[in-house]
């Protein structure tokens, strides 16, 4: 199979399964729709809060004969009718969104709001990723030195595909606001408001880990089979310096050995990019997903997820196009 042939092949399968999961994530995004609430609405403070013992957590108890007014059904033809108005406001570019980023309940137009968004949470992603490659670039180079520098970039690079996201950003946090209260230092910005300083350092590290550990795990062993190889043996037997030997021959072949895992790189980082949003107060399409999923608006969270599986397909299908043009025996017209 050629390599055009290749790669229109894989772009097809992507893009099947891109309809496939976008049919998937809005029934699934809009099943809030078709339920029906009937009955009285229950006054405020039919909740209690109810704690018997000072050294025991608050639990929630219900207060006699209130919160039990509403009765829950579900009806197919409103599920149809939202499914049926959320497309075409889709296809319209006429949806709305209420409760967004200080907006204080505001009607605004939802697309415009994603598409700013969206480019704010992209160029995250492509900064962290562009770090990451070139920071594990380097790591894994480590592996052709000393004992204690493999071992270091070994360790490293285990480490951060090991470390949650979650603890990174958790211990970032702590970190500058120790530094703060001690010594008035500030790090790095965290948790800022939205339309106020906006706190790049924190995400960008905290995203930038696992494309790091990726690529470093990725070339060290693809560097360790290439030097082995007869090609790097008569290169050195000819003389070349071993700085060309490594640079010129072994990160050659290595690196298009290092791209099969390309794919993977680029869809755990994506999928890391929400938690790293959330959890920075970085306000990007990650978060707004989680917005819309706080406030019930399900058409939001509908639209996010479309954007979510265009992205991950088209990211998918550039990192296998790449990878399929750096096989040789792709462009040789061999069996792929």
């Amino acid at each position: 199979m050629g390599l055009w042939s290749s790669v229109v092949k894989d772009w097809g399968v992507r893009i099947g399964l891109l309809g496939l999961s976008a049919v998937i994530v809005v029934l699934v995004a809009m099943l809030p729709e078709g339920v029906v609430v009937t009955g009285e609405y229950t006054p405020p403070g039919s909740l209690g809060e109810v704690r018997t013992d000072a050294t025991q957590k608050f639990r929630i108890e219900p207060v006699p004969d209130a919160g039990a007014q509403f009765t829950y059904s579900w009806s197919p033809a409103q599920y149809r009718e939202g499914i049926v108005t959320y497309l075409q406001g889709l296809l319209a570019g006429d949806l709305t969104v209420q409760r967004w980023y200080g907006t204080a309940q505001s009607v605004l137009p939802l697309l415009p709001l994603l598409r700013e968004t969206w480019w704010l949470s992209f160029q995250l992603f492509a900064a962290a990723l562009l770090t990451g490659i070139v920071l594990g670039l380097l790591l894994g180079g480590l592996v052709l030195g000393s004992r204690g520098a493999r071992a270091f970039s070994l360790g490293l690079s285990v480490l951060g595909v090991s470390v949650p996201d979650f603890l990174l950003i958790l211990l970032g946090q702590m970190l500058t606001i120790w530094s703060y209260r001690n010594f008035g230092v500030r790090l790095w910005s965290v948790l800022g408001v939205q339309g106020g300083e906006r706190g790049w350092i924190l995400p960008l590290v905290a995203l930038s880990i696992i494309p790091m550990a990726y690529t470093a795990r990725l070339i060290s062993t693809a560097l360790d089979e290439a030097m082995r190889e007869d090609y790097i043996r008569t290169a050195r037997a000819k003389g070349v310096p071993e700085v060309l030997v490594v640079l010129k021959h072994a990160m050659r072949g290595a690196l298009p050995r290092a791209l099969n895992g390309m794919p993977a790189m680029l869809n755990v980082t994506l999928s890391s990019q929400l938690v790293v949003e959330v959890l920075t107060n970085h306000y990007g399409i990650g978060s707004g997903l989680m917005r819309g999923l706080s406030y019930g608006q399900p058409h939001v969270v509908a639209t996010i997820g479309l954007i979510f599986c265009a992205w991950f397909v088209v990211m998918d299908g550039l990192a296998v196009t790449l990878r399929a043009m750096a096989n040789p025996l792709l462009k040789g017209g061999g069996a792929g």
